[in-house]
């Protein structure tokens, strides 16, 4: 088990939450919802009629709207609220897969210009007297090389305005130090005890 990030829909940092070590990627959560027994049948009606053309973000649960997302990259550190660009993700996603696509069509088309190419050597080759023939042409296979990703983490950025760092950083100022807290307290506490002291000798 791991813990990762929960999100709100604007992407706002919420808790953390833990999951299966496998977990990647964002998925969408849903709060359960209080639907009479009437709403819930109608709901699973039209479920059926729009499952097909659902999206893989598992929109058509029971027709619900995610209420936030869990998020399977970190956190990295100096936000002060972590705010994650889902529809920036999405997008990236989306245009990701296609460059996927079109990176394995390609592959394909090189392989199979390649192996077409090797055969027509292989059949000359072959075609010719022994002691003419030379070296057995060798077939090289070509490489699947996938588009490169961009670092996830890129995604986060920070949720507050530059005027609310500034005011929070300001309070967090103005608030005294753990150490000037505790020699505060001390010098209540030799206050309190040298009361006690003298009243306790008065008597």
């Amino acid at each position: 088990m791991k813990a990762v990030p929960k999100v709100n829909t604007d992407g706002l940092y919420l808790e953390d939450e833990l999951v299966d070590d496998a977990f990647s990627g964002v998925a969408p959560f849903y709060t359960p919802s209080s639907l009479t027994l009437s709403d819930t049948e109608q709901q699973l009606d039209t479920n059926e009629l729009t499952t097909d053309s659902s999206s893989a973000m598992g929109e058509a649960n029971l027709g619900t709207i995610p209420a936030g997302y869990t998020v399977g990259i970190p956190v990295p550190q100096g936000f002060y609220h972590p705010r994650f660009d889902i529809q920036g993700w999405l997008t990236y996603e989306t245009e990701y897969d296609e460059k996927l696509i079109e990176a394995q069509k390609t592959y394909e088309q090189l392989s199979k210009e390649s192996q077409a190419s090797f055969q027509k050597l292989h059949d000359e080759w072959r075609s010719k007297l022994e002691n003419e023939r030379g070296e057995e042409p060798v077939y090289f296979a070509q490489t699947f090389t996938a588009p490169k990703r961009r670092d996830p983490t890129t995604f986060w950025g920070e949720g507050l305005s530059d005027e609310a760092i500034k005011e929070l950083t300001r309070k967090a100022e103005q608030q005294p130090s753990g150490e000037d807290q505790l020699k505060q307290r001390i010098a209540d506490l030799e206050v309190t005890l040298t009361q006690l002291m003298l009243g306790s000798t008065g008597k």
